[in-house]
């Protein structure tokens, strides 16, 4: 169903801060999870008696978790509203953290993520599809670029606060302190988050209404054609994470601290263009943008495989050009979520949903295939943003043309 473009209720300013800085907790819930334990993997192998590859299983369970989760919890938010079921699955989340802490085996801590994925997936999904509902159309790239600024900036704290308890406590706390933060949000949300005004089902939810939930969406070919432009698009940065450990590490051969520092440097590209977003808003339209930051990201990737190939890619200019390429999504994300959202007056939960669960996948597969096929220089690493870039510009140019 279309939508209407304005809200029943608008927030004032105090409440639309307090909105924006839940929702952007909620949003970071998947980076918290992941960058705050990285450092420990080496404590955890040790204490549960388990190699690094093992626990390699304990990452692989989380994106699972987080996939199948967001396709459950959109149709969930949808048809019982969205505070109930944030309470349940971020309390799913906070239990499972807290076993995940006690865990004596690498087999639980597995099983325990996963639970852990399947309650933070309510709150990865949550955040756009409150946003779809709460602002006006003109106001939502601003507000998911300003939701962006505090999801930006978890990856580059997280791994610095997981090291930090690693050296005041045990990897344990890692766990607790998950645990503490997203009670914290719980009991913020009651106060903070306004609830949805129209559900849209009555009498019991059933299996059948999450697949004709998912079926009308493959109706919405606008809505397919932004979805899988940003989804593929945002591959790179997955990319960019499996694969800068073994460029820097391995290639350039910088020591943990300083690929801390280089890591921070470029993700702060994201941050840095979520925010210049919100001034080019002002004067363009979130469609114009996306149709200049896209094919702008597949030529710095070209240049940079063409670099790396050639052995001409020094680190410093590497660093510069996957700083400008995370820029490229810092515009992209915000925007193309917008456009993707924009046909829904209802069912924007289980849109939302998708939405998150196509990039996850997609991002799991180039993270993959970025250690399988490393061939010890930058150049893996920039084909496979290269090919993301291509399959993304190919939909929105190609398939989507009608819709710009």
């Amino acid at each position: 169903m279309r939508f209407q473009n304005t809200p029943s209720v608008m927030p004032n300013s105090a409440n639309r801060t307090k909105i924006i800085l839940i929702l952007g907790i909620l949003s970071a819930i998947g980076p918290l999870s992941i960058d705050m334990y990285l450092p420990a993997f080496k404590n955890i192998a040790l204490a549960l008696n388990c190699s690094q590859e093992e626990m390699g299983y304990t990452l692989s369970s989380f994106f699972f978790g987080i996939c199948v989760g967001q396709l459950i919890s959109g149709p969930l938010l949808d048809h019982f509203g969205r505070k109930n079921v944030l309470y349940i699955g971020l309390s799913l989340y906070v239990l499972s953290s807290i076993a995940c802490a006690f865990s004596t085996s690498v087999e639980m801590l597995v099983v325990f993520r996963l639970f852990q994925a399947l309650g933070g997936s309510v709150g990865m999904v949550a955040p756009n599809a409150v946003i779809r509902e709460t602002f006006e159309e003109k106001e939502r790239p601003k507000i998911m670029s300003l939701m962006i600024l505090i999801l930006g900036v978890s990856p580059i704290l997280a791994p610095s606060l997981g090291s930090l308890l690693l050296t005041i406590a045990s990897w344990k706390a890692i766990f607790l302190v998950l645990a503490f933060i997203l009670l914290v949000i719980i009991f913020l949300i009651k106060s903070w988050l306004p609830e949805k005004t129209n559900r849209e089902h009555g009498g019991a939810f059933r299996i059948s209404t999450i697949l004709k939930a998912y079926k009308n969406l493959f109706k919405e070919k606008e809505y397919l054609v932004f979805a899988f432009t940003g989804a593929i698009g945002a591959g790179s940065i997955f990319t960019y994470v499996g694969g800068a450990p073994l460029t820097f590490l391995t290639y350039y051969g910088v020591d943990e601290s300083k690929f801390g520092f280089i890591f921070a440097i470029v993700a702060s590209g994201i941050i840095s263009a979520s925010q210049l977003n919100r001034v080019v808003l002002k004067k363009y339209s979130s469609l114009q943008i996306l149709k200049v930051t896209l094919p702008t990201q597949l030529i710095l990737g070209i240049l940079l495989s063409v670099l790396a190939k050639m052995e001409w890619l020094s680190m410093e200019v590497n660093i510069g050009l996957l700083f400008l390429i995370m820029g490229c999504q810092g515009f992209n994300f915000p925007n193309v979520a917008t456009l993707a959202l924009r046909p829904f007056h209802q069912g924007a939960g289980t849109a939302s949903a998708m939405l998150g669960s196509i990039q996850m996948a997609w991002g799991a597969v180039c993270a993959t295939l970025v250690g399988l096929l490393f061939d010890g220089t930058p150049f893996t690493m920039a084909i496979i943003i290269v090919g993301c870039a291509v399959l993304a510009n190919s939909i929105l140019f190609g398939i989507g043309r009608k819709y710009i």
